[in-house]
Protein backbone atom coordinates (compact mmCIF):
# COMPACT_ATOMS: atom_id res chain seq x y z
CA UNK A 1 0.00 0.00 0.00
CA UNK A 2 0.85 3.20 -1.09
CA UNK A 3 0.27 6.06 1.68
CA UNK A 4 0.16 9.73 0.86
CA UNK A 5 0.86 12.65 2.78
CA UNK A 6 -1.03 16.12 2.54
CA UNK A 7 -0.27 19.12 4.54
CA UNK A 8 -3.61 20.87 4.18
CA UNK A 9 -5.10 24.76 3.98
CA UNK A 10 -8.59 25.31 5.28
CA UNK A 11 -11.40 24.21 2.74
CA UNK A 12 -9.04 23.54 -0.16
CA UNK A 13 -9.37 20.71 -3.26
CA UNK A 14 -5.39 18.58 -3.75
CA UNK A 15 -4.92 17.01 -6.98
CA UNK A 16 -3.54 13.57 -6.33
CA UNK A 17 -3.88 12.36 -9.69
CA UNK A 18 -0.33 11.67 -10.35
CA UNK A 19 0.90 10.11 -7.33
CA UNK A 20 -2.29 7.92 -7.13
CA UNK A 21 -0.95 6.84 -11.21
CA UNK A 22 2.55 6.39 -9.76
CA UNK A 23 1.64 4.10 -7.23
CA UNK A 24 -0.92 2.00 -9.62
CA UNK A 25 2.20 1.73 -11.78
CA UNK A 26 5.06 0.86 -9.58
CA UNK A 27 2.43 -1.89 -7.83
CA UNK A 28 3.14 -4.08 -11.17
CA UNK A 29 -0.64 -4.43 -11.36
CA UNK A 30 -1.70 -5.38 -15.02
CA UNK A 31 -5.41 -5.44 -14.86
CA UNK A 32 -7.08 -4.47 -10.87
CA UNK A 33 -8.43 -2.44 -9.15
CA UNK A 34 -7.30 0.78 -7.39
CA UNK A 35 -8.63 2.15 -3.72
CA UNK A 36 -7.95 6.24 -2.65
CA UNK A 37 -9.11 6.50 0.71
CA UNK A 38 -8.58 8.71 3.23
CA UNK A 39 -9.36 8.13 7.53
CA UNK A 40 -10.80 11.31 8.02
CA UNK A 41 -14.09 12.48 8.91
CA UNK A 42 -13.53 16.08 7.65
CA UNK A 43 -11.68 15.31 4.34
CA UNK A 44 -12.98 13.87 0.52
CA UNK A 45 -11.98 12.02 -1.85
CA UNK A 46 -13.40 12.79 -5.28
CA UNK A 47 -13.37 12.69 -8.98
CA UNK A 48 -13.27 16.10 -11.00
CA UNK A 49 -12.87 17.83 -14.09
CA UNK A 50 -9.11 19.11 -14.41
CA UNK A 51 -9.09 20.51 -17.75
CA UNK A 52 -10.58 23.68 -16.41
CA UNK A 53 -9.36 25.32 -13.10
CA UNK A 54 -13.09 27.28 -12.48
CA UNK A 55 -14.30 23.90 -12.48
CA UNK A 56 -12.91 23.42 -9.17
CA UNK A 57 -14.15 26.58 -8.05
CA UNK A 58 -17.42 25.81 -8.94
CA UNK A 59 -17.15 22.60 -6.66
CA UNK A 60 -15.42 24.44 -3.65
CA UNK A 61 -18.85 26.63 -4.24
CA UNK A 62 -21.50 23.87 -4.53
CA UNK A 63 -20.45 22.14 -1.52
CA UNK A 64 -20.13 25.50 0.38
CA UNK A 65 -23.50 26.15 -0.39
CA UNK A 66 -24.55 22.79 0.19
CA UNK A 67 -23.28 23.08 3.98
CA UNK A 68 -22.69 25.99 5.17
CA UNK A 69 -20.93 26.40 8.63
CA UNK A 70 -23.28 28.65 9.92
CA UNK A 71 -26.30 25.52 9.89
CA UNK A 72 -27.65 24.95 13.16
CA UNK A 73 -26.42 21.47 13.97
CA UNK A 74 -27.53 18.91 15.82
CA UNK A 75 -23.98 17.47 17.12
CA UNK A 76 -22.49 20.30 18.92
CA UNK A 77 -19.58 18.71 20.58
CA UNK A 78 -17.28 19.59 17.49
CA UNK A 79 -16.94 23.39 16.44
CA UNK A 80 -19.31 24.13 13.52
CA UNK A 81 -16.41 24.37 10.78
CA UNK A 82 -15.81 20.17 11.76
CA UNK A 83 -19.81 19.44 11.36
CA UNK A 84 -19.79 21.35 8.13
CA UNK A 85 -16.58 19.09 7.45
CA UNK A 86 -18.49 16.03 8.77
CA UNK A 87 -21.25 16.42 6.78
CA UNK A 88 -19.47 17.42 3.59
CA UNK A 89 -17.35 14.11 3.84
CA UNK A 90 -20.51 12.30 3.74
CA UNK A 91 -21.92 13.86 0.62
CA UNK A 92 -18.43 13.80 -1.16
CA UNK A 93 -17.22 10.26 0.20
CA UNK A 94 -13.94 9.15 1.84
CA UNK A 95 -12.88 6.85 -0.71
CA UNK A 96 -13.37 6.13 -4.65
CA UNK A 97 -12.32 3.13 -6.77
CA UNK A 98 -10.77 2.76 -10.25
CA UNK A 99 -9.51 0.10 -12.68
CA UNK A 100 -6.23 -0.67 -13.77
CA UNK A 101 -6.28 -2.30 -17.15
CA UNK A 102 -2.87 -3.14 -19.80
CA UNK A 103 -0.97 -1.50 -15.88
CA UNK A 104 -2.68 1.52 -16.41
CA UNK A 105 -4.82 3.35 -14.11
CA UNK A 106 -8.38 4.27 -16.24
CA UNK A 107 -9.57 7.59 -16.13
CA UNK A 108 -11.35 9.57 -18.41
CA UNK A 109 -9.88 12.50 -20.34
CA UNK A 110 -10.76 15.26 -18.45
CA UNK A 111 -11.05 13.14 -14.74
CA UNK A 112 -8.49 13.89 -12.07
CA UNK A 113 -8.39 12.88 -8.21
CA UNK A 114 -8.67 15.37 -5.73
CA UNK A 115 -8.46 15.39 -2.14
CA UNK A 116 -10.64 17.43 -0.55
CA UNK A 117 -9.81 19.40 2.60
CA UNK A 118 -12.68 20.75 4.38
CA UNK A 119 -11.44 21.70 7.84
CA UNK A 120 -7.87 22.05 8.20
CA UNK A 121 -5.30 23.26 8.44
CA UNK A 122 -3.88 19.74 9.11
CA UNK A 123 -1.30 17.19 8.45
CA UNK A 124 -3.58 14.57 6.42
CA UNK A 125 -3.27 10.85 4.88
CA UNK A 126 -4.37 9.17 2.20
CA UNK A 127 -4.18 5.51 1.30
CA UNK A 128 -3.48 3.75 -2.18
CA UNK A 129 -4.58 0.58 -2.09
CA UNK A 130 -3.91 -1.86 -5.62
CA UNK A 131 -5.16 -4.84 -5.97
CA UNK A 132 -5.55 -7.87 -8.84
CA UNK A 133 -2.80 -9.60 -10.86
Amino acid sequence: MEVLHISTEKHKLYNITEEVRAAAAKSGVREGLCLVYTPHSTAGVLIACGIDPNALTDVDRLVRKLVPIDTPFAHTCDPATDAAGHLKSILTNAQQTFPISDGELKLGGSQEIYFFEFDGPRERTVYVQIVGA
